[in-house]
């Protein structure tokens, strides 16, 4: 069954134009295209999967640039359009149990933010992950490079914040990355961001 592209209906954001968000939006449409396409030939040539060992080899690798490239777009997209960061962003009683939570393993949700800040405008292309080990118990920021590579196994993805610049370059240049991140964080959904906590 091919998977179909997601619709997004955003309000006007705050520091993310229309325009930027219209390009990116495309850009996602073209991941969820590329897992179907990727997903057939795969299966077409596993018809004969010892003549065509190669390019199902290769295939099968790209599918994982593919698939996650759609799904941390769909996290992206669909924790935009909100107020950002509850505040006073300190107080447990103020962002429920996520910020219980935060609090918790950084001392405040202050702290927990000026790590995924500095991470975010690390030089690079990637995704920078706030993901949650139910298993240790412990949160973990991590920087995803391209879509695939460096995701810790058996976590749930909180937020996923997009800093490959075409999620950008639109309304900032890169040594405004900074900018961008602030801008992403100011328009978060905190109710989606902590019902994925929750759940």
């Amino acid at each position: 069954m091919p998977y179909t592209e997601q619709q997004f209906n955003l309000p006007e954001l705050t520091g993310l134009s229309a325009k930027q968000i219209e390009v990116h939006l495309k850009l996602y449409a073209g991941y969820v295209k590329n897992v179907n396409a990727v997903k057939a030939k795969i299966a077409e040539y596993m018809v004969d999967s010892t003549a065509n060992a190669l390019a199902v080899a290769e295939l099968t690798r790209r599918f994982g640039f593919e698939f996650n490239g759609m799904r941390l777009h769909e996290l992206y997209f669909e924790a935009l359009g909100g107020n950002g960061i509850p505040a006073p962003s300190n107080s447990p009683i103020a962002g429920g149990g996520l910020c219980e939570a935060l609090v918790a393993q950084y001392g405040s949700v202050e702290n927990w933010l000026a790590e995924f800040k500095a991470m975010g405008v690390m030089r690079g292309i990637g995704w920078v992950l706030l993901t949650y080990d139910e298993k240790g118990q412990v949160f973990h920021n991590v920087w995803v490079s391209d879509h695939e590579l460096g995701h810790l196994a058996d976590t749930k993805i909180i937020i996923a914040m997009d800093v490959w610049e075409h999620a950008f370059m639109v309304d900032y240049v890169p040594a405004q990355k900074a900018d961008y991140v602030s801008a992403f964080l100011a328009n978060l959904k905190w109710d989606v961001v902590e019902s994925r906590f929750s759940a």
